[in-house]
């Protein structure tokens, strides 16, 4: 390999290499704050929707238990069946939460559950007893919520995750549900994992057409620094050849001032003394 191409090679390396490195670390630095940062940022829009739930389904709780605390007083023939025809009620019972939650009453006779108000009519007076029976983390909740008054978590029904919040009605065989898809959750981390995804690959662009860039520049800096190297130390070694065939009065035309005119006058040098060493071989064969 000449002497201008591991030049070339060299200031590649040297120049390129520290990039590619910085390139690299950057990409992974990006890489695991983006991921740190979704995973708290999931974690956080988890418990706060968790926190909205549950706090809205006890505000609903509060107002229901005083508008039933109310009937009762007021009317001695009070039947809880009424509340169902009772258009207050309704509008306290059943609310909306975000685009998708909802909160709606489930009436407990025995050890059954029944939805006893429902934004959609149809469901009205549908058992779920069942239904709970087939989910054991929704089972689970119904069972924390009789036995405690309260309960909350995720459970999934028909491949449909949610988080629901479920709440007694105090002096009633009522419970208020709350229940709230999980996709309110996953959107805006969906949103937040493709804006991550979209700066990394506007830094990777950036990167490249950097790298490119430098790399281009790096590349016609070498030609034109071992062109300037080479090209003298190639004249000058034509000039060696040329000494070492007898050729003492071979022209030396460099006259500069670094490692290269060293090397020249070294050459000058090294003619003048062969001339000289000639001249004293001629001079002793003559004396002969």
């Amino acid at each position: 390999m000449s002497i201008r191409w591991k030049l070339i090679l060299t200031f590649l390396l040297v120049s390129i290499l520290p990039l590619v490195l910085a390139g690299g670390s950057g990409y992974l630095h990006i890489n695991q704050v983006s991921s740190l940062a979704l995973k708290e940022s999931a974690r956080s829009l988890e418990i706060a929707y968790k926190q909205l739930a549950e706090q809205k389904t006890l505000d609903i709780k509060k107002a229901l238990e005083y508008f039933v605390s109310n009937k009762m007083i007021r009317d001695d023939n009070f039947h809880i069946e009424d509340l169902q025809f009772d258009p207050a009620f309704t509008s306290l019972g059943i609310q909306t939460f975000g685009k998708t939650g909802y909160s709606c009453i489930l009436e407990k006779k025995k050890d059954k559950f029944s939805y006893f108000l429902h934004p959609n009519p149809k469901m009205i007076g549908r058992d779920i007893t069942s239904l709970i029976a087939r989910n054991i983390k929704f089972k689970r909740l119904f069972l924390r919520a009789v036995a405690k008054g309260f309960a909350s978590g995720i459970a999934e029904i028909s491949s449909v995750k949610s988080f629901y919040v479920l709440s007694n009605i105090e002096g009633t065989s009522l419970y208020i549900l709350t229940k709230v898809s999980y996709s309110e959750i996953e959107g805006p981390i969906q949103a937040l994992k493709k804006r991550f995804n979209e700066e990394k690959e506007t830094f990777l662009m950036q990167y490249y057409v950097g790298g490119l860039t430098t790399g281009a520049l790096v590349l016609l800096i070498a030609l034109w620094f071992s062109i300037r190297l080479a090209r003298p130390i190639t004249y000058l070694t034509e000039v060696a050849e040329r000494i070492s065939l007898g050729e003492l009065e071979a022209p030396i035309d460099i006259t500069s001032t670094d490692e290269i005119g060293d090397l020249a006058d070294a050459l000058r040098r090294m003619q003048v003394s062969l001339r000289k060493a000639i001249q004293r071989l001629q001079r002793r064969s003559q004396r002969r």
